[in-house]
């Protein structure tokens, strides 16, 4: 066999790994997305403790001190509602219905809503409901590997960083490395502050939820802050999910002034203003990228791809954006 058949022979194997390689992998490219995303914003807590600890500790410790507080929230919220639901008998409970109906009559609503509907329509929902949950029992086993998957791959992202740029480098041609290497910085710097930016909008929209819950009084505050910043970092969910429903409570228990209150409030300072000015201010001080792109990592990209849109979107938007700054207006590559 000659070199140049030998050569070709190994070319085409090596693609036909790498076309593989690639098929594995896209099933799990959200996963991918998410230690990424996760990466950076344990990022600098990793940096803070590297400077005492080794790398391997270090990275052990960002995922653990990162994954804590959201841990603690979520056995939080599960006593809680526990609490809630055990606070709660069928007297309650047929009580409460009765409370609700009455007071659907008391509103414009009594137009369109009868008894009869609306009970057929929560034994229609929660059938759904117990098919959909019954269905994903499997889904569930399938996400916590994924999740067991985005742990184990974040502390290596944390870890070995340098080393994978090293490795992604070692494979572009001798001439092009050092434009290569450039880029990678502007793209450092880009994921960096936009995955950073996501932690302090959700720290900034839980005091504003807290604040806004405390004003009217809303029974477990902190906990509907908690949820209110964690919905706060999928914008595909976003904090309506539970401002809209604090105010729906409040409007059939006939306190419409709360239920104005906590609407207004909450699509002001919970979802237009941190959407639309804080998340685009912020980004835009730090990575230098146009609002619009703000909008599509954030918002567009979740409503298009789904929940790994969220990770998805940064990542395209912060890799196009670093080459705009890169190639056009630096003129370093």
């Amino acid at each position: 066999m000659k070199d140049s058949e030998f050569r070709i022979i190994r070319k085409a194997i090596i693609i036909g790994l790498l076309i593989m390689l690639i098929y594995i992998i896209f099933p799990f490219i959200d996963v991918l997305a998410y230690s990424v995303a996760f990466s950076y914003m344990a990022l600098p807590l990793y940096k803070l403790l590297n400077k005492k600890f080794s790398k391997t500790i270090s990275a052990g410790l960002a995922i653990v001190i990162f994954i804590l507080p959201i841990m603690i929230i979520g056995i939080y919220t599960l006593v809680t509602l526990i609490d809630i639901a055990y606070s709660f008998n069928p007297e309650t409970i047929g009580r409460y219905l009765n409370f609700i109906f009455n007071n659907l009559y008391n509103t414009p609503l009594n137009k369109f809503i009868d008894e009869q509907t609306v009970i057929k329509y929560i034994n229609d929902f929660l059938k759904y409901l117990i098919g959909v949950i019954s269905n994903k029992i499997v889904d569930l086993g399938y996400l916590i590997i994924k999740v067991i998957m985005v742990i184990f791959i974040t502390f290596y992202f944390l870890r070995d960083g340098a080393k994978i740029k090293n490795l992604i480098v070692s494979f572009i041609p001798y001439n092009y490395r050092e434009k290569m290497e450039i880029y990678l910085e502007y793209l450092h710097e880009s994921y960096k502050n936009l995955f950073i930016s996501c932690i302090t909008i959700s720290l900034i929209i839980t005091i504003l939820s807290y604040i806004g819950y405390k004003i009217i009084n809303v029974p477990y505050s902190e906990l509907f802050a908690a949820v209110t910043g964690i919905f706060a970092l999928l914008p595909i969910l976003g904090g309506w999910m539970v401002y809209i429903p604090i105010a729906i409570y409040y409007f059939l228990s006939q306190d419409y002034t709360k239920a104005i209150f906590i609407f207004i409030y909450g699509e002001l300072f919970l979802s237009i203003a941190p959407d639309f000015i804080i998340r685009p201010y912020l980004v835009k001080k730090e990575v230098d990228i146009h609002p619009v792109l703000v909008v599509v990592a954030f918002l567009m990209a979740p409503l298009s791809l789904g929940f790994s849109g969220f990770a998805i979107g940064p990542l395209v938007v912060g890799a196009l954006n670093a080459f705009y700054l890169a190639k056009y207006r630096d003129k370093k590559i």
